[in-house]
This record gives structure tokens, sequence and C-alpha cells, in this order.
């Protein structure tokens, strides 16, 4: 009986954990907390669990203003954020054992790759509807559209409806963005996070920064 009992406060205990941990709509459920009446950077600063090395990451380069809204970029932002588990990875990956160990050019690439070029806020249903290459020797399909990072490099960007209970299309609608140059599609996990300079879509904690 004792058994029992401990197994249904373990399994209570559990679902709790999994409730709490997506506060933010990270588990790939779509959309998430609407807005954040803060900078962006404040609002990553916030919430070390998910953005601490990003902060990180963007200190060393010396780009925090962007994410400020200071820098000659503007305040109109749409970023494809990088959480802690992507950054840990690409550590780990190259045998760093901290982000000042990376080099300060590369941490610049990754975040100037991560936002769209142009001082334009995009939130999920500004993009356009797409589907995913089929052939081997490319990661574009399509539909879609192609944009410019900040960093000059170019990622074709789509939504897609996913299919639910057998039904096509039935399914929430999620953010994709793919990397010709890297051969990668990423899955953006957490959508439309807005702040006072721009729009944040949180990309899936497999992503790697070198995938954009």
């Amino acid at each position: 009986m004792k058994k029992i009992f401990l197994l249904i406060v373990v399994v209570v205990a559990t679902l709790g954990f999994t409730t709490s941990c997506t506060k933010y709509n990270f588990a790939d459920t779509g959309t998430s907390v609407g807005y954040h009446d803060c900078t962006m950077w404040d609002y990553f600063k916030q919430d070390s669990y998910n953005w601490d090395s990003l902060v990180i990451m963007a200190e060393h380069a010396g780009l925090q203003e962007i994410f400020m809204g200071t820098s000659s970029y503007g305040k109109n932002l749409t970023v494809f954020g990088m959480t802690n588990h992507s950054i840990r990875r690409y550590l780990l990956q190259k045998g760093y054992e901290q982000i000042a160990d990376v080099p300060v050019e590369d941490c610049r690439n990754f975040i100037l790759s991560s936002i769209i070029e142009g001082n334009q806020v995009i939130q999920l249903d500004d993009f356009t509807p797409g589907i995913a290459s089929t052939d081997p020797s490319t990661v574009i399909g399509q539909g879609g559209k192609t944009y410019t990072m900040l960093s000059g490099k170019q990622l074709w960007i789509y939504t897609y409806r996913e299919p639910y209970g057998g039904v096509p299309q039935a399914g929430p609608k999620k953010i994709y963005l793919a990397s010709e140059a890297a051969g990668k599609t990423s899955e953006v996990a957490s959508c439309n996070i807005m702040t006072q300079t721009g729009v944040v879509h949180s990309l899936s904690y497999d992503f790697t920064p070198t995938d954009f």
C-alpha cells in the first residue's frame, strides 16, 4: 500500500513539474505568453532559466544594445531566440568550458544571424505558409519567404499547420526556418513573445547556433 501511495505522489509531482515547465510554452505548443512590458533585453534577463546564456553571449559580443532597442538597428526586432540548451550544446560540441572562450566574432555572427533585417516585427501570422522540401539536395521547399538576417545570411522561413488526430492541418501552426548554408531546417517551439523592442520566437531546444 505504501508503494502504491508513493507511486501516486511521484506521478502527481511529475505532472505538476511538466505543467510548470510550459509556462512559456517551450514544449512545442505554439504561441506563448503575450506581452512583456519591458525591453527584450530585460525580458531575457528576467528569465534566466531560458535566456541566461544568450545574455552572456550578447555581453561577450558587445551586442546588448540591439536588444535594448538603442542600436542603429532600431526598436522593432524579430528575433529567433537561442535558449540555454542550444548554446550549452554548442559549447559541449566545440569543447568550450564557458561562453567567454568562444571567439567574439562567432558570438556576433550567431546573434546577428538570429535577427531579421529591416527593423520589422513579424509575428506568427505574418509569415508565409509553406511546405518543407522533399528534395535531399536542398532545404528550400515550396511557398514561404527568404529573409536576410543582420549577419547577411539568408533563411527561408515558412509556417505550416501540423496534422492533429489524423486530420491534416488541424493542429497548431508553427514557424520553421531553413538555412541552405547549414543544410538545416529548424523549428520554433514558442512564438509571439512580445516586448517593447520587438518579438521573440524561441527556437526548439535541439537547435544549435551553427544551424543558422
